[in-house]
């Protein structure tokens, strides 16, 4: 590693190009505190060198860089750079607005001079000279933005090229890409000093630019560290960067795959375009909170990845540690970064279908609906696993997610723990891994059926059909959760002859005996007060004796069996009423989970429970314990 000071001539005046490579961030200096800073810096030197006082230089910081061999000896020579990139691109923009300054004031010999800080010559020569001719070749996603502004010009040429938009009712404009908003911010401020201090000075604008020129060329250094081919850029970058903002996992994940990229020599451009692009976008980048932290969904994606990959928990803080360690110790499982790279993309665009299905666009029967409206996205890295990396056929995938869904349904529906998941579906994982398509399901099955305590138990059938009857799921499941049971309930109950019918449309969860049940619903002939039915421990005089009653309504009430789904049209003028209003609104229903009150004329605490044991028994044979592998 060798470290020297370059001044801004030293840096831009040969025969070069620094290229940044594509796990570096986008540019993200703004005019607050960046651009400001640098501007006021260079304006003092400038007024120093004017009044004719000897000035020291002035170091921008450290750009780290790191030198590759040419592919062909037409290629301009090339540096990587490992560091400093953000304030390299800002003085690339910030010569391109003198250069276009000086050429729209017809000054050739400064417009000549500082073109040569920006292109290299003879592109005629060159192996590639799209990307060579220019000193600087940002990352893919700034790439086009830099190249136009480069290429325009002039002032004129770039703003019409990205405008200032508004919308309609907007007070401001539309932001725009910060490359451009750092040209036009250093093309004005150039523009409007050099006319302020001609004017002060009474010398001619010319004569104010180039000492400006001047200033920048001998006043402004860099402290260039060249990286030596023991260095590890990798460790060099990691280190730089840990101070300030922190790095994410998927920002870390990517400097190490594109390094490894450049070391192969893999065309870091095809494999950006063909494949990681799809995850630089806002889906991937939108925070979620799972277990009280907050990741983006590039950062958890790139975890589940990793754990359906190798059957082992993977610690979200540590998922680019974790994974350097695997595909170090690995290195015949892909044959180039290019081949990883596809297979990430396909589990990313799995883990994409699951994550982003939005719930009312699909069936209660579609798995990606139960995943969601359980809230189980821990179960993710065993399906990424079973639809990618098990080698099932579509069949035998089907039914191994058949029996996952039973799994999370009974156990979820009986009230156990989930705070687990994610440890135990890695061991299935584990448990899984080696063997041949047709064992998985077996293995599956028996790895669920041997499951003991809170938190690996696969209910029973007896345990379901308790819950069925006892548990107060209308107040303790998540309503999501609860209209996907009612909604398989009634796909269940439906035989071939009935109407095709989209059970999602306008359905709400209905109560058949109301919460609010004391004006319309006595207990046992007697009226009860609401405030009473509230708070029965309260209950005195003549209905102290009810009291009992009262639990004991209050309790069934929120059981399945009193539970049933209206659409939202029917649901209020349903809602409070007694029986008999109920049974007129509800003959309006074509739900046949609604059939079962035409007869009725009694509904009480036994009539609900009995509706409870028949729909625990459809629960039952929805999501069995035992699932054939067809």
């Amino acid at each position: 590693m060798q470290a020297n000071p370059r001044s801004l001539d030293e840096l831009f005046n040969s025969q070069l190009r620094y290229v940044v490579p594509m796990f570096q961030r986008l540019y993200v200096w703004e005019q607050v505190p960046q651009w400001e800073t640098l501007w006021e810096d260079i304006v003092e030197k400038t007024s120093l060198q004017l009044k004719g006082v000897k000035t020291n230089p002035h170091y921008l910081g450290a750009l780290i860089v790191e030198g590759v061999r040419p592919d062909s000896p037409r290629e301009v020579k090339r540096f990587l750079v490992i560091d400093g990139q953000q304030r390299l691109t800002t003085l690339q923009l910030l010569l391109c607005a003198y250069r276009d300054f000086a050429r729209a004031s017809e000054w050739k010999s400064l417009d000549r001079t500082v073109s040569r800080y920006l292109e290299n010559a003879d592109p005629d020569v060159m192996e590639r000279p799209e990307e060579e001719e220019f000193k600087l070749w940002p990352s893919m996603l700034n790439r086009d933005f830099f190249r136009n502004i480069i290429k325009a010009g002039s002032l004129a040429a770039v703003e019409t090229r990205y405008p200032l938009v508004k919308l309609p009712y907007k007070r401001k404009f539309e932001p725009r890409s910060n490359l451009v908003g750092a040209y036009v911010y250093f093309y004005r401020s150039i523009a409007a000093w050099v006319a302020a201090n001609a004017e002060e000075t009474h010398k001619s604008p010319e004569e104010i630019a180039f000492a400006l020129l001047q200033s920048l060329q001998r006043d402004f250094c860099v402290v260039e560290i060249a990286l030596s081919e023991g260095d590890d850029s990798q460790e060099i970058f990691y280190s730089l960067n840990s101070q300030g903002r922190p790095l994410s996992q998927s920002d870390l994940l990517r400097s190490l795959i594109f390094m490894r990229a450049e070391k192969q020599k893999v065309d870091r451009d095809e494999i950006f375009k063909t494949y990681w692009s799809q995850f630089e976008t806002d889906f991937w980048s939108t925070e979620v909170k799972r277990g009280g932290r907050t990741y983006s969904r590039l950062d958890l994606g790139l975890r589940f990845f990793l754990m359906a990959k190798t059957g082992q928990m993977v610690d979200a803080r540590r998922v680019n540690e974790e994974y350097r360690n695997w595909i170090t110790a690995t290195p015949s499982l892909y044959p180039s970064v290019k081949e990883e790279l596809a297979d990430f993309t396909l589990h990313g665009a799995v883990y994409r279908r699951y994550e982003s299905a939005a719930p009312a666009a699909l069936q209660s029967t579609d798995f990606s609906r139960v995943l969601i409206d359980f809230d189980v996205s821990t179960a993710l890295p065993l399906i990424l696993y079973l639809e990618l990396d098990a080698g099932l056929d579509e069949q035998q995938n089907t039914d191994c997610l058949l029996l996952l869904e039973s799994f999370l349904a009974r156990r979820l529906f009986v009230g156990l723990e989930t705070k687990e998941y994610n440890i135990f579906f890695v061991e299935v994982i584990n448990a899984l891994r080696g063997l041949p398509p047709s064992d998985v399901h077996a293995a599956l099955q028996a790895k669920f059926a041997a499951g003991r305590g809170a938190t690996r138990h696969w209910p029973t059938d007896n345990e379901v059909l308790e819950s069925a009857i006892t548990r107060k799921v209308g107040s303790e499941l998540k309503p999501p959760a609860l209209r996907v049971i009612l909604e398989r309930l009634e796909i269940h109950f439906r035989s071939k002859k009935t109407e095709g019918l989209d059970v999602q449309t306008n359905l709400q969860i209905e109560h058949v005996l109301p919460q609010s049940w004391a004006a319309h619903w006595p207990l046992n002939g007697v009226s009860i007060p609401a405030n009473v039915v509230s708070m029965p421990f309260l209950a005195k005089d003549e209905f102290e004796e009810h009291a009992e009653g009262i639990r004991a309504r209050n309790q069934r009430l929120q059981t399945l069996g009193n539970l049933t789904l209206l659409n939202k049209y029917l649901n209020p003028a349903a809602s409070n009423g007694p029986l008999d209003l109920k049974r007129v609104e509800y003959k309006n229903s074509v739900l046949r989970l609604n059939r079962h009150f035409d007869s009725l004329t009694i509904w009480d605490e036994e009539a609900i429970e009995a509706r409870g044991k028949l729909l625990g028994e459809a629960l039952c044979k929805i999501w069995p314990l035992g699932i054939s592998s067809v």
